[in-house]
């Protein structure tokens, strides 16, 4: 039964990810934490790199991918203020939004409410070039106000 469960699970994610109905093949889906775990796991190869993690601390910083490398960005976030991350800026010929940002809570003490966590965001470089990266943690519905905070990254893709 152990070997069988995780062939299950990835047998119906790889059937789950076949069943797209949009006409235009260059359109971004949504992805799920666990379809990229199931796409990533198909098509690493042994000379595939590895996804390159930043956080708050690489604000500004320049950082270069390979094309087909992912990239991950980890920020402190608490949506119970009504805030959170937002795509400011990124030329997505040369890298590539995956999906929207993943919400992690951080553990909690029982009875507590309106704990922070992350905001885990997923990118792909797609073409070789040159792009900044920026995001604002804003409220939506805020018109003509600064975000809160901002985060950017030159990215460069060979």
């Amino acid at each position: 039964m152990r070997v069988r469960m995780p062939l299950a699970v990835v047998m119906a994610g790889l059937a789950l990810a076949g069943c797209g109905t949009s006409a235009d093949p260059n359109e971004t889906k949504p992805v799920s934490a666990t379809s990229v775990a199931v796409t990533t796991a198909v098509q690493a190869t042994p000379s595939a790199h590895a996804a390159v993690q930043v956080g708050a601390d690489s604000d500004g910083k320049d950082v270069s991918l390979a094309v087909g490398q992912g990239l991950i960005i980890t920020l402190e976030a608490n949506p119970t203020t009504g805030y959170a991350w937002e795509l400011g800026g990124l030329d997505q010929n040369v890298v590539k939004q995956n999906g929207s940002p993943e919400y992690e809570q951080d553990p909690k003490p029982s009875g507590t409410v309106g704990v922070g966590g992350r905001s885990v965001a997923n990118f792909v470089a797609v073409a070789a070039g040159s792009t900044r990266l920026s995001l604002q943690y804003k409220r939506a519905w805020e018109q003509g106000v600064e975000p809160a905070k901002s985060f950017t990254l030159n990215l460069t893709v060979h």
